[in-house]
């Protein structure tokens, strides 16, 4: 390790309390780019040569890193350069306050934009499993058992979730007079306005509810809480997180997971992806195509079934 990456270490372990896990991690990626930079620069990268060194030769490594054949791709090594360029960030505010020097190179150097994540979805089981979780007595076949109305509330609300693809801030901004018809009239994100038919399992369940709670008036919230509010986002966390232990599901499985299945078990079963921008209300179809993703095998699949070529 470079005398000046030790006695930066040594400052983030003793003056930043940094764990000594952290401490080396920033060592070893320091080390890592001066020991590339010493090679392009055709210099030892000390104290006196770090003011030359140019936002080109930062760029030059992080071009090595990402080259074909280095072992690192994707977004998992974006993500490891963008933490690196983190700890040199660090690296030289340090070496400014301490030793007068700054880095030049660093100005205006922006990060690697790492794709967005792949959204965690449930399969199909898993989804029918946590339905299962939160539903009455009646409806689990349990002769003799009493029904509550916030079972009734809570089923509706994830059939709400999964079989009509809301985000959470949607499905409780619901009024009770918003779901009358066939036809659903969500607002989205910006104000902005979609329609989600209603199948009949999603509008069943929200009958049943209604039923259950024959005291809610048109203009108040469809999901409320024990007050005659809308449920808070918290509330149906943590009461999907109670089913979720009781079924042993995964962490994964929480109210957005269950807008991640919407989708991805619709393009599972060969929806086209305008019609499911369309009912998630994305303004960009590059949103949606995360989706395909998810099930990479299930597509080839397909191509193979459907494809003229697949048959070859």
């Amino acid at each position: 390790m470079p005398p000046l990456v030790a006695d930066f270490c040594h400052w983030l372990a003793t003056v930043r309390a940094y764990s000594a896990h952290t401490s080396m991690a920033y060592g070893r990626d320091l080390t890592e780019m001066f020991s590339f930079w010493a090679t392009h620069t055709q210099q030892p990268i000390a104290l006196e040569t770090l003011p030359t060194l140019q936002k080109e030769d930062i760029q030059a490594y992080l071009a090595h890193k990402l080259r074909p054949g280095s072992g690192q791709h994707g977004a998992a090594a974006k993500t490891s350069l963008n933490r690196q360029l983190s700890a040199l960030r660090s690296f030289g505010n340090w070496l400014t306050e301490h030793h007068g020097t700054q880095l030049a190179a660093l100005a205006n150097l922006k990060g690697l934009k790492a794709p967005a994540p792949v959204p965690r979805a449930l399969n199909e089981t898993q989804a029918f499993d946590l339905l299962a979780a939160v539903a009455p007595p009646s409806v689990r076949g349990e002769a003799g058992a009493k029904n509550r109305p916030t079972q009734q509330r809570n089923l509706a609300l994830l059939m709400v979730l999964y079989g009509l693809g809301l985000r959470i801030s949607e499905a409780l901004a619901l009024t009770r007079a918003e779901v009358a018809g066939e036809v659903l009239t969500v607002t989205g994100k910006g104000r902005k306005q979609r329609q989600v038919p209603l199948p009949l399992p999603v509008k069943s369940a929200i009958e049943h509810w209604l039923a259950a709670s024959n005291t809610l008036a048109p203009n108040m919230p469809l999901f409320p809480n024990a007050q005659g509010k809308a449920l808070t986002p918290r509330s149906a966390q943590k009461m999907l997180q109670a089913a979720r232990n009781a079924m042993g599901l995964p962490a994964h499985a929480t109210p957005h997971a269950l807008r991640h299945s919407f989708a991805t078990h619709l393009l599972h079963h060969g929806a086209d992806l305008r019609t499911v921008q369309e009912l998630l209300g994305h303004a960009n179809l590059a949103t949606t195509q995360r989706y395909l993703a998810h099930d990479m095998a299930h597509l080839l699949a397909a191509h193979a079934k459907a494809h003229p070529l697949g048959h070859k």
